[in-house]
């Protein structure tokens, strides 16, 4: 099994000159936890995850919650301010079994996914758990129906 047979092929994606608050907003709204940020020409620059947006707002919070004046800022800026820069991709003609362990090796919890350095899609956990879980209940059903036809 190939990854791009499990793939994600909607990606949600940010420029890097998109504002903080405007990707605050499509994760928020698109319950997203991470978006791949790219170039004009589909490229992978970065990524930016939740954790990276609230680290950046938490020193406001804090403030806040402490009663000092708000500052401002927190929201200022733009998605290539805060992005990981870097980020693994993966083939999507790369065995699956293999970005598997190499996920669970590195403890990833997300690759992008390109085919001549553009973004073809995405592979979450979720993905893989999705496909495992689809593929043994198939099995199983074919499994019973076998049983079924011979009885």
């Amino acid at each position: 099994m190939k990854v791009r047979e499990i793939m994600t092929r909607d990606v949600t994606t940010v420029a890097p000159g998109m504002t903080l608050e405007e990707a605050a907003d499509m994760l928020a709204r698109r319950r997203l936890r991470a978006m791949p940020v790219i170039d004009d020409e589909g490229h992978v620059l970065g990524m930016l995850t939740d954790r990276l947006l609230i680290s950046r707002l938490l020193p406001a919070l804090e403030r806040a919650e402490a009663g000092a004046p708000a500052a401002g800022g927190a929201h200022a800026g733009e998605v290539r301010d805060i992005m990981e820069r870097a980020v693994m991709c993966v083939k999507e003609d790369e065995p699956l079994a293999n970005v598997v362990r190499l996920m669970l090796d590195r403890e990833i919890e997300r690759l992008p996914v390109v085919r001549e350095g553009q973004l073809v899609g995405f592979l979450t956990r979720g993905d893989i758990i999705r496909r495992l879980l689809l593929r043994d209940a198939t099995d199983e059903a074919a499994d019973q129906a076998e049983k079924t036809k011979g009885e």
